[in-house]
């Protein structure tokens, strides 16, 4: 699963045609909704997905006739269909999804380079696209949009929700989204059971931040998917980290000292998701008596799990859960 942050990246990186598809409108039900990107390279490469597996295909023929063109078009999938006859072979979604597919020429690639800078910044971009001039399309940053009256995402509650969609402005119809930063997950501690945790949150989308004072184990041969590592103490390290609302941290050093150390810092920021590892007893003698509703411990949904691996689970779903706004 790859972030729409970690696709732009991958254009800006690499000067090879590419050409971008993304769902703008569903009616019915499907795999994935308004809002999903995916990148087809002229290599063949595919980087992120629209559905299930039934799209990709089609949409990969589709890219070896706009390489280097500068087009792009809509294309209409109807996936309702029960039988052979319908398109997919009969995957029965029950729903029509609408993509735009787009040649990346050098202009999109620029405003893509500028959507960037701004997602640099721990900031939700508002991304506006004509739908009947493809080469109509703009960028704002929140705040401009909410005074613009832009009636699609400018009433966000909760990080990470997105209400992409169509909407209509006199005679014209744009498509709307607004595309977050890649999330991020610091991991304070690598233990033997950070290892599953940052290889999950990883394959989800997360940048990985690893911070401990063991370099035997806190390194990229544990952690080869981490975004970054640092060794050190971990207090003086998380002060040169000027954490936003949308990141999330989790606490699991196994040590109570540095726990508690790491936590009083913690409180002077808002966190999108705040775990600590460890029992419910521990964390309240951690937190002097009282566990503030901020913070999430025992950390992870309760599953059942044991062991590292089903535990990384449980946290990875909880981290998911909070970003959707399931669990708060």
């Amino acid at each position: 699963m790859h972030s729409i942050q970690q696709m732009i990246e991958a254009v800006l990186r690499d000067p090879q045609a590419m050409v971008l598809a993304m769902i703008v409108n569903v009616e019915g039900s499907s795999y994935r909704k308004e809002g999903a990107w995916m990148l087809m390279q002229e290599n063949g490469n595919r980087i992120g997905i629209v559905s299930g597996g039934c799209l990709e295909n089609d949409l990969s023929n589709r890219s070896s006739q706009l390489f280097h063109t500068g087009k792009a078009e809509l294309v209409d999938y109807d996936l309702s269909s029960e039988d052979d006859l319908g398109w997919g072979r009969g995957v029965g979604c029950n729903g029509v999804v609408t993509v735009l597919v787009r040649d990346i020429d050098e202009n999109f690639r620029q405003f893509l380079g500028l959507i960037h800078k701004q997602l640099l910044k721990k900031e939700p971009v508002h991304f506006l696209q004509s739908m009947t001039d493809f080469n109509d399309y703009t960028y704002m940053d929140r705040e401009v949009s909410t005074q613009m009256g832009i009636p699609l995402n400018s009433d966000i509650e909760h990080p990470f929700q997105t209400k992409a969609g169509q909407f209509q402005i006199a005679d014209e119809l744009f498509y709307s989204q607004l595309i977050w930063p890649r999330p991020a997950i610091y991991i304070l501690g690598a233990g033997v059971d950070a290892r599953p945790l940052a290889t999950l949150a990883n394959q989800v989308g997360y940048a990985v931040h690893l911070f401990d004072w063991r370099d035997g184990i806190c390194n990229k041969n544990h952690f080869p998917t981490a975004a970054s590592i640092q060794i050190g103490d971990i207090q003086k390290r998380i002060a040169d980290v000027n954490f936003s609302p949308l990141d999330s941290v989790v606490v699991m050093t196994h040590d109570f000292q540095t726990d508690a150390a790491i936590v009083k810092h913690l409180y002077n920021f808002k966190l999108l998701y705040f775990g600590i590892l460890g029992s419910k007893k521990r964390s309240i003698r951690l937190l002097d008596g009282e566990i503030p509703k901020e913070v999430s411990t025992p950390i992870g949904l309760s599953i059942g799990a044991d062991g590292p691996e089903e535990i990384a689970i449980s946290i990875v779903a909880e981290l998911i859960a909070v970003r959707q706004g399931e669990k708060s």
